[in-house]
């Protein structure tokens, strides 16, 4: 049986910038924990300087479209939240 996919990385001694930069090279990726983890570190940054779910909702849905794509941001991200993907559609969606 081949062995799974591992890699491993100190997101916390990462700046934002090189979270985001990680992510985005690792979009569709097989390295799906470290994906969550720079989630996670990126959300945990964010409340830690007094943001709440929905300006960190708005900042990741601004300018994606509604639909289909806004379904997929909502599945990757409510999970890191603590949402459900109704939940965060539903804040994403709120005028």
């Amino acid at each position: 049986m081949p062995k799974e996919a591992s890699w491993k990385i100190d997101v916390k001694s990462l700046s934002t910038t090189e979270i985001v930069k990680l992510l985005r090279q690792l979009d569709q990726s097989e390295y799906k924990e470290v994906v969550l983890d720079l989630r996670r570190e990126l959300v945990k940054r964010a409340r830690d300087e007094g943001a709440g779910d929905e300006t960190i909702i708005r900042t990741l849905t601004r300018g994606v479209p509604r639909g289909t794509r806004l379904n997929a941001v909502a599945k990757e991200w409510a999970i890191v939240l603590g949402l459900s993907v109704e939940e965060f559609k539903r804040i994403a969606n709120a005028k």
